[in-house]
Order: C-alpha cells, then structure tokens, then sequence
C-alpha cells in the first residue's frame, strides 16, 4: 500500500486539511481537474468560455444544498461581505486561483468539484443577464443581496475598474437601458459610444433592478437585502442579522475588518457626474431600497 504523503487526492486527507487550514485549495480538488483553472484563470477566459456555452451557470449549484450567495452590482461592498462570511466559522474559504468570485463562478458552473459535506458562500455579482438562473436556488440556500448609493458605485467602476469588466457589465445588463443610437453603440469609444460614465449609470440601474424580478423568484425566507452604507456604518446590528439569517453563529471579531471610510466615495463625485446619476440611477436605488430589511435599521 502507497504510503499517505503519495494520495493527496484520498477523500480523508483532504477532509483533515479542510479541517486544519479552513480554506479550499488546488491541493484540494481532483488533478483531472486542476487544467480548468488554468483554462480560465480570468474573466476574460470565463466570459468566452462557461459564460459563452448553452448552459446553466448554476448548473452544479444544487450540490451545494446549505450554500449562502451574496449579489448585488457589481462595486457593491459583496466582495468584503462574502469574505466576512466565508471566513467564519462554519464555512470554507476559496483559494483556488486569484480571484474567490471567479473560484464559485467555475464551481457552480461544474467546471470544478469541491467537496459536498463543507458549508460555502459564493460571490455571484458575475451571474448578470442569467440572474433568473436565481430560481435554481433549493429551499436551504440563501441570497444575500447588497445594495449600495449610485454615487460610490459609478465614482468606483468610472476610476477603479478595468476597461473589460465595465464594458461586460453594460453590454450584459446596461444596454438595455439605452435610449439612443450612440448608447447602443457598445464597442464604439466615446464620443460615437456611450462614456465610461454613462456606461456606468446605466450598468448600475439595470443591474440593481435585478433584485425586484429575483425576489418573485425565491421564497422570502431565502432572501435578505441589505444597504451596504448602512451595514458598514453600524455592523454590530446589522451582521448579527445577516448570520442570524444563514443560520449561523454571530462572533464580534467579525465586525473587525468593515470600515465605514468606504462610503466617503460618493463625496468623490463631480457635480456633472452627480446631476447624470440622480437622473438615471437614483430612482432605481430609491425603489430597491425598500427592499432593505426593516430588523437592523428599527
């Protein structure tokens, strides 16, 4: 019999590693599959890929029955609410490559197989023009959907955002918000395309609106939305809420790494940029809002 340091694939050993470190890694899935993450080591790949294909992108999500989900648009605050949530007990974190979204968009596509018997929270913002793909969703899953001001979201996608990631975003959900010729021009650079501003406003309110089909997709006990503005200024209500809701125990160290400094972002915002979002995007995030769960605000 091969001595153990030789089966790193042997169900037990990985079981004992999740155990010790908490975090998935490549050691961690089948070599057969390990060449998937080479194949599509970016969104880029991905959206040429898996995106591209007449297949569901929660096509494995079924598997992962107790899961949590995080969404909302993209530049949300979703990536430091999965983090928070994935790195307390109870959950596995992902490190399968550079980026933990990109690690649950190839898992729930099939491309990768983690084990079933860990408890995860996915980061979905990537899911876009499939979100009805949310009606997937089995009776002990649960969405978490995040909510933030236009303002910090446009300012964050128009200055710290790449080219390729605003542009698939409009392109997926923000185009069809456009009212004239040059906005549906989306491979065409300003002026005879939209701006990088417009495409921005316009991704917001499509994409923020998701929320009002997907809730009719769900029943209201998987559901929670929460303003990202408001659970960085008083996390002690509002985490407490959001784990009292996936069903998980509520520590205060997990409070320690949000930090209100984030929402100064929509100061940020120029007067022309400011009078473009309250026109196109500010009505949208007025009628999600009351969405908001009423418990950590009362």
């Amino acid at each position: 019999m091969p001595p153990v340091q030789n089966l790193p694939e042997e169900p037990m050993i990985a079981q004992e590693r999740h155990q010790l470190t908490g975090t998935i890694t490549q050691s961690d899935i089948l070599t057969s599959q390990r060449p998937a993450l080479r194949r599509y080591r970016s969104w880029r790949r991905f959206h040429h890929g898996p995106r591209s294909e007449d297949k569901p992108l929660f096509r494995n999500l079924s598997r992962y029955g107790d899961c949590v989900l995080v969404a909302g648009c993209q530049r949300s605050g979703t990536t430091i609410l999965t983090r928070i949530i994935a790195g307390s007990r109870g959950f596995q974190r992902l490190r399968l490559t550079h980026d933990d979204e990109l690690d649950a968009a190839l898992i729930l596509a099939g491309h990768v197989d983690v084990p079933h018997d860990r408890r995860y929270c996915f980061q979905t913002t990537y899911l876009n023009e499939r979100y009805s793909e949310y009606g997937m969703m089995g009776p002990g899953q649960r969405l978490v959907w995040v909510l933030r001001n236009p303002y910090s979201v446009v300012y964050s996608m128009v200055h710290n955002w790449k080219r390729f990631a605003l542009n698939e975003l409009y392109e997926t959900c923000g185009v069809l918000r456009a009212e004239t010729k040059r906005q549906h021009r989306t491979s065409m650079p300003w002026p005879f395309g939209p701006s990088r501003v417009e495409k921005a406003c316009l991704s917001y309110s499509a994409k923020s609106s998701q929320i009002l089909s997907i809730r009719e997709l769900l029943r209201p006990e998987q559901l929670l939305v929460v303003d990202y503005d408001e659970m960085v200024q008083s996390s002690d209500a509002w985490l407490p809420q959001i784990f009292a809701f996936i069903g998980e125990p509520y520590e205060p160290a997990y409070s320690s790494s949000v930090h209100a400094g984030s929402v100064r972002k929509a100061d940020k915002v120029s007067g022309r940029v400011r009078k473009l979002i309250e026109e196109q995007c500010s009505p949208t995030y007025r009628r999600c809002f009351t969405l908001v769960s009423r418990g950590a605000r009362s």
